[in-house]
């Protein structure tokens, strides 16, 4: 009877066992051996290719500034945001819309007797990045600003609003390079070229100013504007891409 008992309890243990194998299988996602596409053995070229586009700036990017000086804070301060306003204003009426005018700076600062020991008022300045999407204003606009009271002018930088358009041109122009490029090293070799096995691009390029002789802002200027060269700027592109060799 014992016997019969372990038996049965043994065989009950046994098909538990299988049971629990059954649902982890079930369990458990199927697993599909998916094939590699493998290229270390075969026959290769990297090249690398380089594209420049020269483009003339469609934008300027002036800093303009106004300092004022006053025995206190509260002076200068509002001296300083009357002619800030005033600027502001003037910078409107030209044409330039408010998304382009954009303070950068607002400082007050002592300065000193002539021993450098006392206070003997304090400087406020304000600065503005103006963008001008038409260059032939620029001259203009800095000849208007000063008039109503700006008295620093920090630099003039200038750049193309569409830069991916100018980049994309520089891309195409840098991969036509590079295969022109495989295609002649495979030829020197007996080979022929054959399709693309890896693209990649090499960031880091920035445009480089090219001097070039314009007229800023065509029509005569009134005043004191100053001429504004735009130039060229050269926007470039590097690849590398890994050809296959047959």
């Amino acid at each position: 009877m014992e016997n019969r008992l372990l038996t049965t309890i043994l065989a009950f243990t046994a098909l538990i066992a299988v049971l629990a194998l059954a649902a982890v299988g079930l369990l458990r996602p199927t697993q599909t051996a998916t094939a590699q596409p493998g290229v270390s053995n075969m026959p290769q070229i990297v090249v690398i290719g380089t594209g420049e586009v020269k483009v003339e700036p469609d934008i300027a990017i002036i800093t303009i500034g106004v300092e004022t000086k006053a025995p206190t804070t509260q002076e200068a301060l509002a001296q300083n945001s009357a002619q800030a306003q005033a600027i502001i204003e003037r910078i409107r009426q030209l044409g330039i819309e408010a998304k382009d005018i954009q303070t950068t700076g607002i400082n007050i600062y002592p300065f000193y007797d002539e021993q450098g020991q006392n206070i003997i008022g304090y400087t406020v300045s304000n600065m503005v990045n103006v963008t001008i999407r038409n260059i032939a204003q620029a001259g203009d606009l800095i000849d208007q600003v000063v008039q109503v009271g700006a008295n620093r002018l920090y630099g003039v930088s200038f750049g193309v609003s569409d830069t991916e358009a100018v980049m994309a041109q520089a891309r195409e122009t840098a991969v036509t390079n590079a295969r022109a490029r495989a295609e002649q090293m495979a030829r020197a070799s007996g080979a022929s070229l054959g399709r693309v096995l890896f693209i990649t691009e090499n960031f880091g390029a920035s445009p480089i100013p090219v001097p070039m002789m314009a007229d800023a802002y065509g029509a005569p200027a009134s005043r004191s504007a100053p001429p504004v060269q735009p130039g060229q700027q050269t926007y470039s592109a590097t690849v590398q891409i890994t050809f296959e060799l047959r």
